[in-house]
């Protein structure tokens, strides 16, 4: 078989079932982005009242993912993404029923927001745990790219023009296409055939409590040095990236005197940075490996915001955010895939969870302190500020570089005994 089919079959028809489960729901998420809002600026002029819709929607995901990655790691997983997208779509299907009858207060929406953040976080992480066991180790960074890069166009490109369509035709429809695109989702990840049950790493094992399961997994992201040292740089990049994005539209008016479709046009244009970055990312890591890929990137998006805060020049503000956006894309593949291939089947869950929570700390700390720091040293030097967490986060990975080399170098290791195994057993 040559290179070229082997290439087209090695990924296999469950991960195109994942990838569809995937992109269908995006779209959806990319549509409720805009059209949620746009719901609510129909139901009350508050502009407290339309915050809060955030703030539900990042509370639920604290409270609940070190939960969730107790529940992936303890259950079948292709039941655990077909049940949350079924459900999401049943709740789009209720609020569209609300709407048509003139009847969707605003305490619906919040639960709505509050629920989405909830089953989102449920199925974005069981869709990363699950990934591994449909894709071969050395594909997973191919897997990784082309999700994240179909991802990108939908959330930026499809999704939020789509919603503002529909929303603009009829106050229901945006609701009644998510219905559609996650009973998709659902019917995609349905369709896994695979083996999702994920046997405890000790088979003597019997299920722990609750918190007791918890704990095992922090205490073994903690004490593996690799994955220890994403999450920490995760938490860091999620302040330095929120530090300037929390208040980016004061930003864009008040420095660039950009208008909102000068905005929209702004963001459409960093967005192919993240195409870019997700093209050459596994092109990257097989070229210079994993430790140096994730190095470069944070180099670009420490210079990225470096840029920024010394010039007000549009089109150089532009390029500057599509380089920060692809140092975002190839910083995300890389570490995902290293994650991926680092922990154990029976704790993808439960360590994918602390990562999170990390994250979506580091995003609620990032936007309070953007939102001081601009107002006491203005729009520009807070993206200097934020800078210096990404030359902060090089500098952690450029010291566990030799780490880095050696966790791979391991891997490159037991992947050739797999397969000289394989290879005798076909021969025996």
């Amino acid at each position: 078989m040559n290179e070229r089919n082997r290439r087209g079959i090695a990924l296999g028809a469950d991960y195109r079932r994942i990838w569809f489960g995937n992109a269908s729901s995006n779209l959806a998420d990319g549509v409720t982005f805009i059209a949620l809002p746009l719901l609510a600026t129909t139901i009350t002029d508050s502009p407290v009242a339309v915050a809060g819709l955030s703030i539900a929607y990042s509370l639920s995901r604290i409270l609940s993912v070190l939960g969730i990655g107790v529940l992936i790691d303890r259950s079948d997983r292709r039941r655990l993404l077909y049940l949350a997208n079924f459900s999401r779509a049943g709740m789009f299907a209720v609020i569209t029923g609300l709407v048509l009858l003139d009847a969707a207060p605003i305490v619906a929406l919040y639960l709505v927001y509050a629920v989405m953040g909830i089953v989102e976080t449920l199925a974005d992480s069981a869709a990363v745990a699950v990934l591994p066991q449909a894709v071969p180790p050395e594909r997973l960074d191919r897997a990784n790219s082309q999700i994240a890069g179909t991802q990108l166009v939908i959330d930026e490109f499809v999704g939020p023009p789509l919603g503002g369509f529909l929303f603009a035709m009829a106050a229901f429809a945006p609701s009644a296409l998510n219905v559609v695109a996650l009973l998709a989702a659902g019917f995609a990840y349905w369709q896994l055939r695979g083996r999702y049950v994920v046997a405890p790493a000790d088979p003597g094992d019997s299920p722990g409590g609750i918190l007791a399961d918890i704990r095992e997994g922090a205490v073994w992201a903690m004490r593996h040095q690799v994955v220890r040292l994403l999450i920490v740089v995760g938490g860091i990049a999620c302040v330095g990236y929120m530090i300037p994005f929390s208040y980016l539209v004061l930003y864009t008016r008040d420095e660039l005197g950009l208008d909102a479709t000068g905005y929209g046009l702004l963001l459409s244009f960093s967005a192919l940075g993240g195409l870019l970055g997700s093209f050459v990312a596994a092109r990257m890591r097989k070229r210079i490996g994993y430790g140096w890929s994730i190095v470069a990137a944070l180099i670009v998006g420490a210079a990225s915001f470096v840029v920024i805060s010394l010039s007000t020049n549009v089109v150089v503000v532009a390029i500057a955010l599509a380089a920060y956006i692809a140092h975002a894309a190839v910083w995300n593949i890389m570490a995902t895939s290293v994650r991926q291939r680092a922990t154990p089947a029976a704790m993808m869950g439960r360590v994918g969870s602390v990562g999170r929570l990390i994250g979506l700390i580091g995003l609620a700390v990032g936007a309070g302190a953007g939102g001081l720091l601009a107002s006491g040293f203005g729009y520009r030097m807070p993206f200097a500020i934020a800078g210096g967490f990404f030359a902060v986060a090089t500098v952690l990975c450029l010291a566990s570089i030799g780490s880095l080399r050696s966790w791979e170098e391991s891997e490159k290791r037991a992947a050739t005994s797999s397969a000289g195994e394989c290879r005798v057993s076909e021969f025996s």
